[in-house]
């Protein structure tokens, strides 16, 4: 598949030079915008986490506050574009010293080089996909460091992009694009990665459909497909097959607890494989007349724990926080296994089955925008709700409030998230 798909990236960029046919006014223009933030969050810490107990382990923060920039900088030169988001942040944190860091989501040249024609050359953060609660189709994203106090739409604006380069070809109905991704020393340490995307606006019934051929450390195959039903309601699936995992499991090795001798366990790695792992998401927007819409979707990560393996780690998890709590002699080893177990979790798609379900309306209450989201877990009952709201404070003022609160059993997947909730306070400023 890689000599494929850097075939189809090589005629794709010489077709596009030889394209090229048109001379431009070279004329200079520029947009600027920005938000400044001011977010302070605080965190609910649990004592009897089994991950982290009396929050020893991580020693996670019950408070951080940020203050930081989205800005925008746009110039515009003849048929030469240079688009860039940066992030200044400063983060102060309860446990750790002040940070600051100058963060880069996007800072391109995109050059028009035809009419339809189009080659890009930076660092860009590309986002096609059509879901909401997870983008099985967003391979240059994913392992992106991402925001989860922000609604699903920020969270994919603000971070980081990719070096890359490529190009995009607009015709009637098809777009056709190409991104390379190259391993690139201390600035770049993903192995090379190439994405093909062909997409098709089935004009006659109202409906996008899109084709991903993806090359890197898991090579697969993606499938979009959004469609207007009516003027209320939008059908979309997003489907990735992947060939091969990187979800870590645990192994037991030896199960004879107690005493001198403790349990031990192994931490699987990346598995290359044959195997087809498929990640679905189907699902549907609707607006009612007041203006409330609903999105609602089913989630199936292929790639997910099934029972069984979900029992391995959850064993894995409980005798290592028990011997923390009552072995001193092992405390150390017990501690280093929970930190594992730790960064195994993401407390997003850890299992199969899920549900995501989001209510919104904006129009209801003037100057005012709410949102209410559950992600549900669908194998344990644990799930997720993350309301927010928004307030117009001004013509150029937001305030924002928004939680997190997770709810399940000790040994679920949402039981296990090292707080019971968290609150964050967002104050935004336009210019």
């Amino acid at each position: 598949m890689r000599k494929l798909l850097l075939l189809i990236f090589a005629a794709f960029t010489v077709q596009t030079f030889c394209l090229a046919q048109h001379v431009y006014s070279q004329e200079f223009n520029y947009e600027f915008s920005g938000i400044i933030y001011e977010q302070p969050s605080y965190f609910n810490i649990k004592d009897d986490s089994l991950l982290n107990p009396d929050n020893e382990i991580l020693e996670f923060s019950e408070w951080t506050n940020r203050l930081y920039g989205r800005i925008a900088l746009n110039l515009y030169y003849g048929n030469i574009k240079l688009i860039s988001q940066t992030r200044p942040t400063y983060t102060v944190e309860e446990t750790e010293s002040d940070e600051f860091k100058l963060i880069s989501d996007d800072a391109y040249l995109d050059i028009s080089i035809g009419e339809g024609y189009f080659l890009f050359i930076g660092k860009r953060n590309l986002r096609d996909v059509v879901a909401y609660g997870v983008n099985p189709t967003d391979f240059l994203g994913e392992n992106k460091e991402v925001d989860f106090t922000k609604r699903e739409e920020e969270r994919r604006v603000e971070r980081k992009g990719n070096y890359v380069i490529g190009g995009e070809a607009f015709f009637n109905n098809v777009t056709l694009s190409v991104a390379y991704a190259p391993e690139l020393d201390e600035w770049q340490d993903e192995d090379d990665r190439v994405l093909v995307r062909g997409n098709y606006f089935a004009e006659s019934i109202n409906t996008d459909m899109s084709l991903h051929l993806y090359h890197g450390d898991i090579p697969g195959i993606g499938f979009d497909i959004s469609s207007t039903v009516s003027d209320n309601l939008v059908m979309h699936l997003e489907s990735a097959f992947r060939e091969g995992s990187e979800q870590k499991k645990t192994i037991t090795i030896l199960n004879q607890g107690g005493g001198m001798i403790p349990r031990t366990y192994q931490i699987t790695g990346f598995e290359e494989d044959d195997e087809i792992y498929p990640h679905i998401v189907i699902g549907g927007s609707y607006t009612f007349g007041d203006g409330t819409n609903v999105i609602c979707e089913y989630i199936y990560n292929g790639d997910g724990y099934n029972s069984e393996e979900w029992d391995e780690f959850t064993d894995f998890v409980e005798y290592n926080n028990d011997t923390y709590n009552n072995n001193s002699m092992f405390k150390d080893l017990a501690k280093g296994n929970l930190a594992e177990a730790s960064k195994m979790m993401n407390f997003r798609e850890m299992r199969r089955h899920y549900v995501f379900v989001r209510f919104s309306n904006s129009t209801l209450i003037e100057d005012i925008d709410s949102q209410l989201v559950f992600m549900v877990n669908l194998e344990d009952s644990s799930f997720l709700t993350f309301p927010s709201i928004d307030y117009k404070a001004g013509e150029n003022a937001v305030v924002g409030l928004s939680s997190t609160i997770f709810a399940g059993e000790n040994d679920s997947e949402f039981g296990m998230a090292y707080w019971q909730n968290d609150i964050t306070l967002t104050l935004k400023y336009y210019f």
